[in-house]
């Protein structure tokens, strides 16, 4: 016998009936519907241009080199909820006209996935960020991301990290280079963390410490130290720090190295352009027998050095730079905020060794004047003009050595 059919929407109806006999009163009345969490997706670009007329970093006639540098950066922030996101980041930076040919040559050298990262939020204050991640802490002195060069410095890291109220406190671990396998000699390791607490306004302390280990060398440093800011209500602002660095690698090898730096910055608000001066003082330890095992030159590891030692950037590898002299930096900066998207400084670097190892211990002298403008929300621009005037630790007393001029513009629009 066959059954008579039945309209589309009868069947429906009647199978909803039948399930809903299965499903107790308290299951439909009560049991909230499972809702998978939110996703929220934010979209981040950066475009920054910069032009450049360098001469070489060699005092000598000749050598100019005009150019001008692009970094490009698109990223995705997705979140899942509150408790997980994730971070992808791309970025090109390019030399204009490096590949030669606007047609043919298509192989995009500079384009590398800057950041890419998990975070994971644990208890209240709490974030677990594993992936490719740019790190800077605090003044950027040890571990930075050294944003002013285009291409800047990403970490391979975990870094668990703690903000709550008036503390911070961080703590990672990064393979800075690695091998063909896992007991490779040429393992570079890094281990770094800081305490912060803010006290008052008018102090700020810090305590950090990294730890260093590279397998070619057996090298175990540990760099610590106290980094301290404050700021007061009559406008004077200062940061304090210093370090030691010790520790041992094969050959006998010691290290006793320190850096001291104090920066005192004062404001005058009063006044509509509110006009100010800093003064600072730096010290980078040096070693007076290089020959020897005992290595008492200071390694600024991982810092941001361009922030620190001048426009021009003849300081940006220490102890490289000094040829493990170590480095002497006294200075100060005039400057005003006529407005609040405007700022005009002039800074004056007197660079000497801190051990001459023998010679002559002056560097030279650093003017960088430079001015910033901030006309809309996502637009900045800068421009720099810088001159270093060299003495006989960089020239070797040469009659012929040339001042050297610098000068870049800079145009950085991002979202």
């Amino acid at each position: 016998m066959r059954l008579p059919r039945t309209p589309v929407g009868s069947r429906l109806a009647a199978g909803l009936l039948i399930g809903s006999l299965f499903l107790s009163p308290a299951a439909r009345a009560d049991e909230p519907v499972p809702t998978a969490p939110a996703v929220t997706a934010k979209p981040s670009g950066q475009l920054l241009v910069r032009y450049r007329l360098h001469e070489g970093h060699d005092f000598a006639s000749g050598g100019d080199r005009i150019f001008v540098t692009q970094r490009a950066r698109l990223g995705l922030r997705l979140d899942f909820g509150a408790a997980v996101g994730a971070f992808v980041q791309l970025q090109d930076v390019r030399v204009w006209g490096e590949e030669g040919d606007t047609l043919g040559d298509y192989s995009a050298a500079g384009l590398d996935l800057h950041q890419g990262y998990i975070d994971v939020g644990g208890p209240e204050g709490m974030t677990l960020r594993v992936g490719r991640q740019e790190i800077g802490y605090l003044n950027h002195r040890l571990i930075g991301n050294v944003g002013f060069v285009e291409q800047a410095r990403s970490f391979d890291a975990a870094r668990l990290s703690y903000a709550a109220d008036a503390l911070t406190a961080d703590l990672f671990y990064a393979r800075t280079r690695d091998g063909a396998d896992a007991d490779s000699a040429v393992a570079t390791d890094v281990l770094a963390g800081f305490f912060q607490y803010r006290i008052d306004p008018a102090f700020v302390p810090a305590l950090i410490a990294v730890v260093d280990i590279s397998g070619p060398a057996e090298r175990t440093r540990v760099t610590a130290g106290l980094h301290a800011t404050g700021a007061l209500d009559f406008g004077l602002s200062y940061s304090l720090e210093g370090y030691y660095q010790g520790g041992s690698a094969a050959g006998d090898v010691s290290y006793a190295a320190y850096l001291a730096a104090l920066h005192a910055r004062y404001t005058l608000k009063s006044v509509g352009v509110k006009p100010f001066v800093e003064l600072f003082a730096e010290l980078v330890s040096g070693d007076d027998d290089p020959a020897d095992a005992d290595v008492k030159t200071f390694d600024t590891l991982f810092a941001t050095n361009h922030k620190f030692y001048g426009e021009m950037d003849f300081f940006l590898n220490l102890p490289a730079n000094t040829g493990g002299r170590g480095l002497m930096d006294l200075g100060a900066t005039l400057g005003a905020a006529p407005t609040d998207d405007v700022t005009v400084a002039l800074t004056a670097h007197l660079f000497s060794a801190m051990d001459d190892q023998g010679g002559d211990g002056a560097f030279g002298t650093e003017l960088d004047l430079k001015a910033t403008y901030k006309p809309f929300d996502h637009l900045a621009l800068d421009l720099v003009y810088a001159v270093f005037l060299p003495g006989d630790g960089f020239t070797g007393g040469a009659s012929n050595a040339d001042a050297e001029h610098f000068v870049y513009a800079t145009m950085d629009a991002s979202f």
